[in-house]
């Protein structure tokens, strides 16, 4: 069973092992951001949270974010990555509703704004929390290590995402991740970029090892890690 904290009296933080979701509650309705990892009772676990009706919106379609899809009749996430990372084969019964960049949604007094950050996945999305100034990042943005290898990956519109989030920085306060630390300082997107044109500009061999069956550089920076592609 996941643990569950709360961030405040309407967020709360379900900590599933080496990842996490999210449930945020308005005053009409909650939305579950991502649905974890060998969790199919994603679902009952919000509604035991919340008496409000809730939706489901996803920041990525990779399989650690996505395992309670199935408990829902339909989910919000891009077009990209419901069919680019197998979502709509996993859970062929689910319903997309297609989201994109600027669009909201209003729970009643709480608005979540999706801002598209293609790159980890090609249709990655973060998640404003406009009233409460924070910054749902997905795997964009940690102080772990991201996955960037693989055909789902795309290292320019990675690095362009990351820009487009320090651009926007006056509007979070704070960034919450899914992997690693949850809760990191609005200035995060930077120290991501940083790290990341270190490791990609510094001309070193990073070590080699098996991630998932694929043979990979991990690659450290000051303030986050990258698995790159051989």
């Amino acid at each position: 069973m996941p643990d569950i904290f709360k961030m405040d009296d309407a967020t709360y933080r379900i900590e599933n092992e080496f990842v996490r979701f999210f449930l945020v509650v308005g005053n009409e309705k909650a939305a579950l951001i991502d649905s974890g990892f060998n969790c199919a009772d994603a679902k009952s676990i919000a509604d035991s949270l919340t008496d409000k009706p809730v939706i489901l919106i996803n920041t990525h379609g990779d399989g650690d974010h996505t395992s309670g899809t199935g408990s829902f009749d339909e989910i919000y996430m891009t077009e990209e990555d419901f069919y680019g990372c197998g979502v709509a084969e996993r859970f062929p019964e689910v319903k997309l509703c297609k989201i994109g960049d600027g669009e909201e949604f209003d729970l009643g007094g709480r608005t979540l704004r999706i801002i598209t950050i293609p790159g980890h996945t090609d249709g990655s999305v973060a998640i404003l929390d406009v009233e409460n100034r924070r910054l749902f990042s997905g795997d964009s943005v940690q102080n772990g290590d991201i996955f960037m290898f693989g055909e789902k990956r795309n290292p320019e519109q990675f690095e362009a995402s990351l820009n487009k989030l320090i651009a926007i920085r006056s509007e979070y306060d704070s960034i919450v991740a899914s992997h690693s630390e949850p809760v990191l300082a609005a200035d995060y997107a930077e120290k991501v970029l940083e790290s990341w044109l270190e490791v990609r500009n510094s001309g070193k061999e990073y070590p080699v090892i098996d991630m998932h069956g694929s043979k990979v550089h991990s690659c450290k920076g000051a303030h986050c890690g990258f698995f790159l592609a051989i």
